[in-house]
């Protein structure tokens, strides 16, 4: 094809990209300014309610159930209205039929049809005060009129309840007093109050929210309205907003919304508020607990897949816990965890007051606080509103961007995948033996460093097996190097195969392995481990090789320590294992001997 040709056809190429991005970026800066318009400023909101509610039922003694994120910051704006956004039609539709929801938004149409009991609501937009990063905020200042300063004064102290392992929300440090994003809070709200709260330990999350029913205390902060809490306590406007995450092992797969969990069995502290809607899914097997430590041991033990919680409560257990091997995956797609402060229904006088003290807080207040208390690779971005404003300023020079680079960037994406495949490669070979593709002595002994660190600081015990195999050296000799390789090769894919995901076995050199044992628990189950080892290796082998194929049969010598019993650093541990093994040499090969402290090496 002649040179011009393929210039004119690039060419041609080329501008239907451009146009097309042109057309696609002109459809989006018409659906931003389509979603900048402004509501009437009169609403009207019809609200359908369960035929068991009586006439004299009142609203406020309802959660309010809608899938309209609009809707739901009106209703918050009328004074005692409680609100729950649901993520789906779906998802409110299930509440309603398990009767979790019993007042709910309903269309003009559907009130009309419904039997029961209809609400119907004019609400003016324009008292919805601008939300910055999901938070409402206001101007800083609160003045209060007489008879409520003469209420708040009457009051005296507030009990608040501190719960246990709630790190960075609230917690006492060794001085006593209570730090955290609660207590930046409340210490606010205090001040635009002039009220005075108290905080007062309360144990588990599920015993502070008994205390708060039995009246031992007057009110719990970072809690989510329910139904069945509605019985017992009043709830002031959403003050914070985090999404829900996971922890979990290696497998844990990707999850961004109720319905990847489908198949897993979730454990949660069973008085939290996801519970609920976590129940409205049948295929979800839910393992309730009271506490957080008893979700974590349930996935190390295997009795549970993940662990469901707030993502800073979550971010701080798993610190706490030492538990920094678990992944974590973040629920981006479903709505966060919208708090409160609640408070006992005798109190409910206070909760006008705490809403004004609440959209007092300015954005500065709410910027401050969360670079305090949160980390900021988990921050789920700008507010709707600040997108959508820098949607609509930048989107001709991205318009223009796009246009200049998109061919640079897809040949600089070809060459970057390239060459981080070459990294990969070389990162690889750098750690793991050629010949049998396990890791190799310096990765090993870097795993072993690592596993004294985490076993040391968490006080428990792994293993650490040397294993040597017996006969390999008279197959090497009779049927050669090639033979003696695929032998070798064979013996790691079986010994790989016999690990758990959080074990690993690597080659020492010749035909040495050196297994890594995690998480054992005593010297018997360690020796079990190294038996089940024993009795893999010694399964016939058929080898294949250029001069045909043939049957071998080898055993395994090997030595079993265990930190910190036989051993505190990697020297230590790895020439007690080494000592165990000679000593099975010694009494006639193929078996498995456990160190004994400060035994003295009898061969070399």
């Amino acid at each position: 094809m002649p040179i011009t040709t393929t210039i004119k056809t690039l060419r041609t190429s080329v501008l239907k990209q451009f146009w097309a991005i042109v057309l696609c970026l002109l459809v989006a800066l018409f659906l931003v300014s389509g979603l900048r318009a402004t509501p009437e400023e009169a609403v009207d909101v019809f609200l359908c309610a369960d035929e068991s509610l009586t006439e004299s039922a009142r609203l406020n003694a309802f959660v309010i159930g809608t899938t309209d994120e609009h809707i739901a910051s009106l209703l918050r704006t009328s004074e005692g209205l409680t609100t729950r956004l649901y993520g789906s039609t779906v998802a409110l539709q299930g509440a309603i039929e398990e009767h979790h929801v019993l007042v709910w938004t309903c269309s003009a149409a559907e009130a009309q049809e419904y039997p029961g009991r209809i609400y119907s609501l004019t609400l003016d937009s324009s008292l919805i005060p601008e939300v910055a990063v999901g938070y409402v905020s206001g101007n800083g200042t609160l003045t209060l009129r007489p008879e409520e300063l003469e209420l708040i004064s009457g009051l005296g102290a507030l009990r608040i309840g501190l719960p246990m392992d709630s790190e960075p929300v609230i917690f006492r440090e060794q001085d006593g007093q209570p730090y955290g994003l609660d207590a930046d809070i409340v210490s606010i709200l205090a001040k635009r109050l002039g009220a005075e709260f108290v905080w007062e330990d309360c144990g588990s999350w599920s015993a502070c929210v008994d205390a708060l029913q039995a009246g031992d205390i007057d009110g719990l902060t970072f809690f989510t309205p329910t139904p069945q809490r509605m019985e017992f306590s009043v709830f002031t406007i959403p003050y914070w907003d985090v999404p829900w995450a996971l922890a979990g092992g290696e497998q844990l797969p990707r999850v961004r919304q109720f319905a990847d969990l489908e198949g897993l069995r979730v454990a949660v502290v069973e008085s939290y508020s996801v519970v609920e809607e976590l129940q409205e899914n049948p295929r979800i097997e839910l393992i309730l607990v009271e506490r957080p430590e008893h979700a974590f041991r349930a996935i190390l033990e295997g009795d549970a897949d993940v662990y469901m919680d707030s993502l800073p409560l979550l971010l701080g257990r798993v610190r706490e816990q030492h538990l920094s091997h678990l992944r974590l995956s973040v629920l981006y797609d479903e709505r966060g965890d919208q708090v409160s402060v609640g408070l006992r229904r005798d109190l409910d006088a206070l909760i006008p007051l705490l809403d004004r003290a609440i959209l007092s807080i300015t954005a500065e207040d709410r910027r401050t606080i969360s670079q305090r208390w949160f980390d900021p690779r988990y921050e789920q971005g700008l507010a709707r509103e600040t997108v959508r404003k820098w949607a609509a300023m930048t989107v001709f020079a991205v318009l223009i961007l796009t246009a200049i680079v998109v061919l640079w960037l897809q040949h600089l994406r070809r060459e970057i995948a390239r060459r981080r495949l070459r990294e990969k490669e070389a990162r690889f070979r750098a750690l793991h033996d050629e010949l049998t593709e396990l890791p190799n002595r310096a990765n090993i002994q870097e795993q072993i460093e690592l596993a004294l660190l985490s076993h040391s600081t968490a006080g428990t015990k792994f293993a650490l097996m040397f294993v040597d195999l017996d006969g390999f050296k008279a197959v090497n000799d009779k049927e050669g190097h090639d033979a003696g390789d695929e032998l070798l090769f064979a013996v790691a894919q079986r010994l790989k195969r016999a690990t758990r995901k959080t074990d690993l076995v690597a080659r020492f050199g010749g035909d040495e392995f050196v297994i890594l044992v995690r998480d054992v628990e005593s010297p018997e189950q360690a020796q079990r481990i190294g038996e089940k080892f024993l009795t893999r290796v010694a399964q016939p082998y058929t080898i294949s090789t250029s001069e045909g194929s043939f049957t071998a049969k080898i055993g395994a010598s090997i030595g079993v320590a265990l930190f910190p019993d036989h051993g505190v650093t990697q020297d230590d541990l790895l020439r007690a294992a080494d000592d165990a093994m000679y000593e099975v040499k010694e009494a006639g090969k193929h078996g498995v001997f456990l160190a004994r402290p400060e035994q003295p090496r009898t061969a070399e």
